[in-house]
């Protein structure tokens, strides 16, 4: 399942974040609230049940999500920090895993993955955060890492931008999944960057690695 996200609040910030005149600070608060939406978002297809509350005054009929306890929002690292950031205030009781991945710089993108960090995902709905799906090697791979370790509910994606590319390479190897997105882009350059996209989002939140 493919969702585009287009409320209004979440494509203003897309259209503010892809701006390349955009300070750090500003570029990662627009991340955040992104991610804060999303979570919103989704919310609406969690199961609920009915509850019945006492008022001061007498009985009110209302609702209780279900399963907002059995979330497990895993960050890829380094680019989904701020992404995550906004995800964590609506699901406040979920817990967290990180996976340090990133891919080659050459065709054909070989992922790698050299930290992995998860709690129990059986039976829990995992949402996998990174902002950026291109090629879909790398979230292939985090795909194939937790599916090797557990049996999820759900399995999520949370990207911001996609390209056709990727979306293709993960239904290819992983139909079940859904992929949340504020937009779907034209293409892929030699480098495997998302055109238009929004950069390399790791270095302009967090400044370029001096190796």
């Amino acid at each position: 399942m493919l969702k585009i996200v287009d409320h209004a609040l979440v494509q203003e910030n897309l259209t503010k974040i892809r701006d390349k005149n955009i300070d750090r600070v500003h570029f990662r608060s627009g991340i955040i609230e992104i991610g804060r939406l999303f979570a919103y978002e989704f919310t609406n297809t969690l199961d609920k049940k009915s509850v019945s509350v006492q008022t001061p005054l007498g009985i009110a009929e209302g609702i209780k999500i279900k399963d907002m306890e059995n979330i497990v929002v895993v960050s890829v690292l380094r680019a989904a920090i701020p992404l995550v950031e906004g995800i964590s205030k609506v699901f406040k009781d979920a817990e967290y895993g990180v996976i340090g991945a990133w891919r080659s710089e050459e065709p054909p993108f070989k992922a790698k993955m050299e930290y992995i960090k998860l709690p129990d995902l059986e039976n829990k709905i995992v949402i996998v955060a990174d902002p950026m799906l291109a090629t879909g090697g790398t979230m292939n791979s985090i795909l194939d890492e937790i599916k090797r370790r557990d049996n999820p509910k759900r399995l999520v994606v949370f990207n911001i931008i996609s390209a056709e590319p990727g979306i293709e390479k993960i239904f290819e190897n992983h139909p079940e999944v859904e992929i949340y997105t504020c937009s779907v882009d034209e293409k892929l350059n030699k480098e495997g960057y998302i055109i238009p996209g929004l950069g390399d989002v790791g270095d302009i939140c967090f400044g370029r690695p001096c190796l």
